[in-house]
């Protein structure tokens, strides 16, 4: 699970998102996920706090 200081210690990062001009050419996914390493770091931000699908 997180640290439970993770939320003080590691600055948020929120996924990027494509351009709309490269958006609109197709129906590909237009979010881009973090990497791995940036996912555990994350992660870590978790508190624990008993919120069930926590998403922001």
């Amino acid at each position: 699970m997180g640290k439970i200081t993770g939320f003080k210690d590691f600055e948020r990062i929120e996924e990027g998102y494509k351009p709309v001009p490269e958006r609109i050419k197709n129906y590909a996914e237009f979010v881009i996920a973090l990497s791995p390493e940036q996912a555990k770091v994350q992660g870590a931000r978790c508190m624990d706090c008993g919120t069930p699908f926590c998403n922001n």
